[in-house]
Formats: C-alpha cells, structure tokens, sequence
C-alpha cells in the first residue's frame, strides 16, 4: 500500500512539472527575438518564450512576404508590427508595438514594414485650389505623397514624388509604393517621368 501511495504521489508530481498554456493553434511560426506568432482561425496573436499570449489574437495583422517569399505571417521589424483597419470603406495602416499598443495610429493610405528604424508611408493631402461659384462649393484637389517615418511616427523625409489620387482607383486596394530602401538612410525615389531619384536623409 505504502508503494501504491508513494507511485501516485510522485506520478503527480511528475505531470505538474508540465502545464498547458497555450491550447488549439492552428499555426506556429518561428521566434522572431522574443516573440512569435500564432495563428488561430482568421486571427494572429503573439506568444513569449514561456509561451503565454502577449498579444491576444487579433485580425488586423498585414501579412505579406517576405524578400525570400517564405514568411507569411505577421512580423516586428525594429519592435513594430503592420496593421490596418477598415474606415469608411478603405483600409488605413498603422503599427502595433510589442506590447499590442497601437503605437502610430493608422493614417496612412498604404505602409511597408520598418527597416533599419525607419519606414515609407502614404499619406493623402486634400488642398483647396477655389470656389466654384456655379455649383457653390469649394474646388479641392487630392493628391498621394509619400514621406520616411521613424518608429515613433515622425516624418523624417518628404520624398517628392506627389502623384493625383484616384478614388475609384484607390477604393479596393492600396496606392503603390514607388520608393525603397537600398541602404541604410539611403533611399530610391521613382518620379513620374519613370527615372529614379536616390535621396540619403
């Protein structure tokens, strides 16, 4: 009996040195520093290295490829993460810090992932250019421009390549980002004429 008594005890003992944290995922992904993503139905969340749930599941993660095409879940660059939320039909983008905050609030009209502390985003500027006095209201003009953010959403660098939006264009998916990275605080700007411009800021 003492044998029974002492199997069952130290049987207990041997399973609670085991917990569940994490239950019914349907996707892992590797680490990426401290944190890795996991996905469960249509949502993405984050867990830690204890494998606890640091940023609950969430569906507003961007999920694009990475350079080698293999990467298809969210991912931090530089401790931020791309979202996007739907306002008024159209998609906005933002980033998300390590702790779920939503650290630059999504504004922009299309976003890439941070490289090397900074980021290329789209904004749209609606400028008034007169006064239609037959049909009475103001003459507005909206055109896409394109800037360099830090992590904390500062515009570092205007990139001058301003070009007319579209609405119909523009409704169902993203402007296209013409500019990119080729080197740290370098940067490739396309014009309008198809030549490209290097800007270093």
């Amino acid at each position: 009996m003492r044998n029974i008594v002492i199997f069952i005890v130290g049987l207990s003992l041997g399973f609670s040195g085991f917990s569940q944290v994490a239950s019914e995922i349907d996707v892992v992904t590797p680490f990426q520093g401290e944190l890795a993503a996991v996905k469960k139905g249509n949502s993405w969340g984050f867990i830690n290295k204890s494998g606890l749930i640091v940023i609950d599941y969430r569906n507003d993660f961007v999920i694009r490829t990475n350079s080698d095409q293999r990467a298809k879940y969210p991912v931090f660059k530089d401790e931020r993460c791309l979202i996007r939320k739907m306002i008024n039909g159209k998609y906005y983008y933002g980033y998300l810090n390590k702790k779920g905050e939503e650290i630059i609030p999504s504004k922009f009209l299309n976003a890439t992932k941070f490289q090397n502390g900074f980021a290329i985003v789209v904004t749209l500027l609606t400028d008034s250019i007169g006064f239609n006095k037959v049909l009475e209201k103001n003459v507005t003009t909206k055109i896409l421009e394109e800037y360099v953010i830090d992590t904390l959403g500062n515009k570092m660098r205007y990139l001058e390549n301003p070009i007319r939006y579209s609405e119909k264009q523009h409704k169902l998916k993203p402007p296209k980002i013409r500019s990119k990275f080729i080197a740290p605080r370098l940067i490739a700007v396309l014009k309008k004429n198809g030549k490209w411009d290097i800007y270093k800021f």
